[in-house]
């Protein structure tokens, strides 16, 4: 019986411990990507800041950190704070990229409407994903989707 309290309290005191990834802000290849891909790109930093920024808030974790650890807390708070200024710096990265590239071009009036339709499609999906209707692999699988249709 000990040793089960004594695991239980050790899961408990890790699981108070995790933290946010930060991304890097500018990674290996990012000249040699095309259009889309810094696109693509753009939208997963978007997520990880939006992440980040979720885990500032009232998290099973950070009670957990409270509770068992209370350091703890600030050290998620912290590390949320970098991961989301990173992911806010990568995508002003990628958009600098975007630019330089001339990926965006001036095009008709039936360019304009399919991206304000396919940028419908990615809010709706946010919301989708943010009142936990899908999670987060079905949300990055089906943005990268209508990105790809986007072209």
């Amino acid at each position: 019986m000990r040793n089960n309290l004594t695991i239980l309290f050790s899961l408990i005191f890790l699981a108070s411990c995790s933290t946010p990834k930060a991304i890097d802000i500018m990674q290996f290849g990012d000249e040699q990507m095309s259009c889309n891909e810094l696109k693509l790109a753009y939208e997963s930093a978007d997520l990880s800041e939006d992440e980040a920024h979720s885990n500032k808030g009232v998290t099973d974790e950070n009670i957990l950190s409270a509770l068992f650890f209370f350091p703890a807390y600030f050290v998620t708070y912290g590390t949320s704070i970098h991961a989301e200024y990173n992911a806010s710096q990568r995508k002003d990265h990628l958009l600098k990229l975007y630019i330089q590239k001339d990926c965006a071009k001036e095009r008709g009036e039936e360019y304009e409407r399919k991206i304000a339709e396919k940028l419908t499609e990615l809010e709706d999906l946010k919301n989708l994903y943010i009142k936990g209707n899908i999670d987060e692999e079905e949300y990055l699988l089906a943005r990268k989707q209508i990105l790809i249709e986007f072209d």
